[in-house]
């Protein structure tokens, strides 16, 4: 395991260095491609000092595509995780709202063009639903549905169906597996090991759902990604070294 002093040591002034970076960065390219390339480096940069080696399936995944990227949440090390796994694909992040006050980090985030979402007021979230939509013309939106950590996968929120039935576009379900024994969500203590990113196929969904049907559309995703979830456990204990 490693000390949280040595890790963080590093870490803080290696993210608020990219941070600034990022912020430079995106006066010269309003798309936030290029920021959020640099965040990609980050992403890489933060795995090799904590140790952990990502392992990614990327199946029939299309960089290209623009999708609705739903993710299950296990820890706050899925941020680098996934900004290593989605390398060579563009997409922005939603957030709680709150992480965009963090001085720099909230600044950068801002500057990609990654979406907060006030999860407090229901009124503002539907405007935040329609700003990410705008947003992210050029990029994927990757959501955690579940809208909190959790070791085994949660159930899911509803704002995420309605982004995704409102956008229009194909719905592709990605499993994490690991990154709650890296970094567990009561801990600060960083674990080196193996995680997994799965990519499972675009599912199609203009048409097939309506407002009305936003339910549906989340017992249909829950269960395509939770009948999947003991595989990628098992998927990912074979990768091990």
């Amino acid at each position: 395991m490693l000390s949280i002093i040595p890790f963080y040591l590093f870490f803080v002034p290696l993210t608020i260095f990219f941070a600034i970076v990022v912020i430079i960065a995106s006066f010269f390219d309003r798309s936030g491609n290029l920021s959020n390339r640099i965040s990609i480096f980050w992403g890489g940069l933060v795995c090799r000092l904590a140790g952990v080696r990502v392992q990614v399936d990327h199946g029939d995944f299309d960089p290209d595509g623009k999708y609705i990227l739903m993710v299950n949440h296990q820890s706050w090390f899925d941020i680098p995780v996934l900004l290593v796994a989605l390398r060579g694909h563009q997409f922005r992040f939603v957030a709680k709202q709150s992480l965009f006050r963090i001085p720099f980090f909230g600044q950068a985030m801002s500057r990609i063009g990654y979406i907060g979402i006030d999860r407090e007021n229901p009124r503002r979230g539907i405007k935040s639903i329609q700003e990410a939509i705008a947003k992210s013309e050029h990029a994927s939106i990757l959501i955690f549905p579940e809208g909190s950590r959790f070791k085994q996968l949660g159930d899911f929120k509803i704002g995420p169906m309605i982004l995704a039935i409102k956008s229009g576009r194909p719905v592709v379900p990605v499993l994490i597996s690991g990154t709650y024994a890296v970094l567990p969500k009561d801990s600060w203590r960083i674990r080196p090991g193996s995680v997994a990113v799965r990519i499972f196929p675009a599912h199609d969904i203009k048409g097939a759902y309506t407002l009305k049907e936003r339910d549906r559309l989340k017992e249909d995703i829950w269960k395509i990604m939770h009948e999947h979830s003991k595989e990628t456990d098992e998927w990912l204990d074979k990768k091990r070294p």
